[in-house]
């Protein structure tokens, strides 16, 4: 779940809607960025499943008695997390191979400075999946680095309108890509970093052209009240909480 507080109430995502505008997006890079051949459409499916393993428990968010708010991705309990991750590379893998051998690499790389027998299990479980397919796809190894690069930049795309409230501009914005989009750097033509920026409540305008053009998406979410948290508990109040559907539109520079 990704978590944003929201003054008197918590925003809350499913990981799923998340990578649901992750896709949004990849069907919409420019080519220069996601070239249009044999493996675009299983980038795309990698953008659009890579969370898929946060559907079950995204199901009944936990409330972090520590943090005062509901657990989200960052800090959510590490086991059945992984537990969780492992079973959805599996079921992309068994639709798209390449997908799967994307969403491995993906996860994969948020172990590698984590330590503990748990995490070490992981990667080599998925270091063994990765050389399977790998050989199996006889996938290009630049390739390969590059269409991950591509997920990444994707998955931060999305996050970047998920934890920041709409609108919010410089010094408020979300740490994490005030410096813009480091994935993008290998991508991008131009060699400039990508940023993005709220132009309004409802727009975002990209530094560069990395979309194809005006671009809208859906951003599925629950506002849920404090005082209703506190009054009948996270499970009921998220329960009871209408589905919102913000339509939010991108845009690029003109060529």
């Amino acid at each position: 779940m990704i978590i944003r507080d929201s003054g008197d109430s918590f925003v809350l995502i499913r990981q799923h809607d998340h990578a649901a505008v992750s896709a949004q997006l990849a069907q919409a890079l420019a080519p220069e960025l996601l070239p249009a051949d044999k493996l675009r459409a299983s980038v795309v499916y990698a953008a659009a499943h890579h969370d898929r393993g946060w559907i079950g428990l995204d199901e009944t968010p936990i409330w972090n008695d520590a943090a005062g708010r509901p657990y989200a991705f960052e800090d959510y309990p590490l086991l059945p997390k992984i537990a969780f991750y492992r079973r959805g590379i599996d079921e992309v893998e068994a639709v798209s191979p390449y997908a799967g051998l994307l969403c491995s690499l993906f996860y994969h790389a948020f172990f590698e400075h984590l330590e503990g027998e748990a995490c070490e299990e992981f990667k080599r479980t998925e270091e063994v999946r990765q050389r399977r397919l790998a050989m199996n796809l006889r996938a290009d190894p630049e390739r390969t680095r590059l269409d991950l690069l591509r997920l990444q930049l994707l998955d931060s795309l999305s996050l970047y309108v998920c934890l920041n409230e709409p609108g919010t501009a410089g010094e408020q914005e979300h740490p994490w890509y005030r410096e813009g989009f480091s994935a993008a750097d290998g991508l991008l033509p131009s060699g400039r970093r990508l940023r993005a920026s709220w132009t309004d409540k409802q727009r975002l305008l990209l530094s560069e052209r990395a979309l194809q053009g005006e671009t809208k998406v859906e951003l599925r979410l629950k506002r849920v009240p404090k005082a209703h948290i506190a009054a009948d508990g996270l499970d009921e109040a998220y329960r009871v909480s209408p589905l919102e559907r913000a339509e939010l539109l991108w845009s690029v520079p003109p060529a």
